[in-house]
């Protein structure tokens, strides 16, 4: 027969079912609020790279490219068409100052060496002449002007008779004004003969010039011949190294062609170049920082290259430590040119994201999530990027490139 349930035995069970459900709608809840998140954009925290935000000093920088160079190197060059007779040295070999690098075909320079030689005799012997020449011209006036001398005093002394003579009423006036006029033609001829005398000193003194100028022009002519002749013996100017030569035996070379760079590799130098648009601030004496292989070394910026080719400012930078041992000639190094130096001001680390002043949206790390944000950026170093506005001191933020996700606003770090 039926047995009659009690109230409180119905009430327990409603309890128990009413609790049953509560769980279930809860797991149910959790499970959805699990598979939400699960299934909402997100990204791997281990790929990220961030930066906290903090206070210190900004030392402001131009960024540019260089290469590593040794501080001094001399490039040897042709002084004259000829060609290569013989290598002595090879590329990476010690020199001593003095040795032989090369030998050159020097015989059209001897052709022309002796040559020059003949016509600068054949000038010493006109000149010479000349001289000779002009002496005996000289003295032959100065014999003519003796002579009229004597004529006039000769001239002098007959006027003198006949006036004597007329004195005594022996002589005639006819006579007095023959004799006057004698003297007076003399004088004449002795000053026309004087002023030819000068006149001709004059003349053979500058001709003299030209000859005597035009034997010390074919003098230092042959004496640079002579020179060139020196110099195309292709030596080494210092003991160095030898970076390059032309090794190529039997090769014309023309007037001004590179035979052979000798360089110091002990000690080194940077040269720089960086676009146009920063040249009002690339000064010689500024601070520069290089990094060579993950180290950083400093230097100052020396000489600055007025002149701009393609857009393109070349400079030089003195190294404070120029025989560092990772300095090696050719290596391609970055340029950091310090025009300023802010103190105490927020800071995040400079990566690929900054492109320069302007405003930025950044995501910032909070409770496990990437929340973008827009944040004003403004000067930067080689490794610190200024914040003006947007960010707090302490906070986290990526600085990995997030451009793929930049439609959207929120994301679940991984």
């Amino acid at each position: 027969m039926d047995i009659k349930i009690e109230p409180e035995m119905i009430r327990q069970r409603k309890i128990k079912w009413i609790a049953t459900l509560s769980v279930a709608a809860l797991a149910v809840c959790l499970v959805f609020i699990g598979l939400v998140r699960l299934l909402r954009p997100g990204i791997a925290a281990d790929d990220l790279y961030t930066s906290v935000v903090d206070r210190g000093t900004i030392e402001i920088s131009i960024p540019a490219t260089g290469k590593i160079i040794p501080l001094s190197e001399e490039v040897i060059i042709s002084p004259v068409s000829t060609k290569i007779v013989e290598v002595y040295k090879k590329a990476g070999d010690p020199v001593n100052e003095g040795d032989v690098i090369l030998k050159l075909d020097l015989a059209a320079i001897h052709t022309e060496i002796d040559k020059q030689d003949n016509e600068l005799k054949m000038k010493l012997y006109k000149l010479e002449q000349e001289k000779v020449k002009s002496q005996s011209t000289l003295s032959d006036l100065e014999m003519q002007i003796e002579i009229d001398e004597m004529q006039i005093r000769r001239m002098e002394i007959l006027l003198k008779n006949e006036r004597f003579l007329d004195s005594i009423g022996a002589g005639t006036s006819d006579k007095i004004r023959q004799a006057e006029l004698n003297f007076a033609v003399e004088q004449l001829k002795l000053k026309q003969l004087k002023r030819k005398y000068e006149n001709q000193k004059s003349i053979i003194a500058s001709d003299n010039k030209v000859l005597e100028l035009d034997y010390s022009i074919a003098l230092n002519n042959a004496h640079l011949q002579n020179k060139t002749m020196a110099e195309a013996q292709v030596r080494a100017p210092r003991s160095a190294t030898l970076t390059w030569v032309n090794d190529q035996v039997g090769s014309k070379v023309p007037e001004g062609a590179q035979l052979a760079i000798v360089s110091d590799l002990s000690r080194y130098r940077v040269e720089a170049e960086v676009s146009e648009s920063y040249g009002n601030r690339i000064l010689s004496g500024s601070n520069a920082l290089i990094k060579v292989s993950g180290r950083e070394l400093r230097g100052k910026v020396g000489n600055v290259v007025p002149s701009v080719q393609n857009g393109i400012i070349n400079f030089a930078i003195l190294l404070d430590d120029n025989q560092n041992e990772l300095l090696r000639s050719g290596l391609k190094v970055d340029v950091y040119v310090i025009h300023s130096v802010q103190e105490n001001v927020l800071r995040i680390a400079n990566r690929s994201y900054y492109t320069g002043p302007e405003e930025y949206d950044l995501w910032v790390v909070q409770n496990g999530e990437a929340v973008k944000r827009n944040v004003t950026l403004g000067e930067s170093s080689y490794n610190y990027v200024e914040v003006k506005n947007g960010l707090n001191e302490g906070e986290t933020v990526i600085t990995s490139d997030m451009n793929r996700h930049s439609d959207k606003d929120r994301l679940r770090l991984r």
